[in-house]
């Protein structure tokens, strides 16, 4: 039995390849790989050897021929990534589709029901059509709080680009005592081969899992728009100011934790916000993913015991 930890190659992104035939280059999402970083961490927590952990590409999934493996389905998922192979015991914990997907694979989701979904966008669609699902968070809410807080102050504007895009005009509401000493660090990687093979995969996730050393030892405040900094900075015990040219679905779980400021409502901003606890929902995705797990190995052929205490999820 093995264990898998999602990475991404992009094939099948048409427009990244068109990028890259037209200007030399394409840029990728880094926050894909912060739930790579995430569920391997994770594994090593509950006592998963790193023997044990074979990394599978999103973006091939359904064509997996590698050893019985245990999944964990945290992050989006496009068509690319259906059927899912039968040499793969998926997990839904963190699962983000459109709604067309959503119809496209019921029969399977009904398999596996209940649908532990990242967002309250995806559980809508899932019950819609009569698959019983939860919100669950993102997995990257797991990432362990930092034990040392930074000794000065220091602001990290970190963004993305299209939908990720920061709307510049916020940039006027940063008390000057906060530009004082911030820096800007955009949350893409660039990329001038497509797609993503194996080494470059884990090269995206090394850069993602180092940017992420720098905002857990150096931020006081994160000013982002983006998902994937967010989550994993509330994690890390950092307080966080979310802007967006527009909120959407994937916020909706977050919106209970922190507020999501679009234009018009950015003099509203708190500068100064305490960091999110989220040590509960912390400890109830880390027990949820050791007792689904538990529960797909007492199907499965293995010899390996789980070297937790067990509490099997009724819901």
């Amino acid at each position: 039995m093995k264990f898998g930890v999602l990475t991404f190659g992009y094939d099948g992104f048409t427009a990244f390849k068109d990028n890259l035939d037209k200007f030399g280059f394409y840029d990728v999402n880094l926050g894909d790989n912060s739930q790579s970083i995430a569920i391997r961490k994770l594994y090593k927590t509950i006592g998963i050897d790193d023997t044990q952990i074979v990394d599978i590409n999103r973006d091939e999934l359904q064509n997996y021929n590698g050893n019985e493996t245990i999944l964990v389905m945290n992050g989006v998922f496009f068509k690319e990534s259906f059927p899912i192979p039968d040499s793969i015991i998926p997990i839904f914990i963190g699962f983000h589709a459109t709604r067309k997907i959503i119809s496209e694979q019921r029969d399977f989701l009904l398999k596996h029901q209940p649908i532990g979904c990242r967002d309250e966008g995806t559980t809508a669609h899932m019950r819609e059509f009569g698959i019983d699902a939860f919100t669950s968070g993102c997995l990257t809410l797991t990432l362990p709080r930092r034990i040392v807080e930074p000794s000065a102050p220091k602001l990290l504007i970190v963004y993305g680009s299209g939908a990720g895009y920061l709307p510049p005009e916020v940039l006027c509401r940063v008390p000057d005592r906060l530009l004082a000493d911030a820096e800007f660090i955009y949350h893409r990687l660039p990329a001038m081969r497509f797609p993503f093979n194996a080494d470059l995969r884990r090269e995206a996730e090394r850069y993602e899992n180092a940017l992420m050393a720098r905002y857990c030892r150096e931020a006081t405040l994160v000013l982002t728009s983006l998902h994937h900094v967010a989550t994993p900075c509330m994690a890390f015990g950092i307080p966080v100011v979310i802007c967006r040219a527009r909120n959407d679905i994937r916020f909706s779980l977050i919106e209970k934790l922190v507020p999501i400021h679009v234009p018009g409502s950015f003099d509203s901003i708190e500068w100064d916000p305490s960091p999110v606890n989220v040590d509960g929902m912390r400890d109830e995705l880390m027990r949820l993913v050791r007792d689904r797990i538990y529960m797909a190995l007492g199907g499965a052929r293995t010899t390996w015991s789980p070297s937790f205490a067990v509490s099997v999820d009724k819901r």
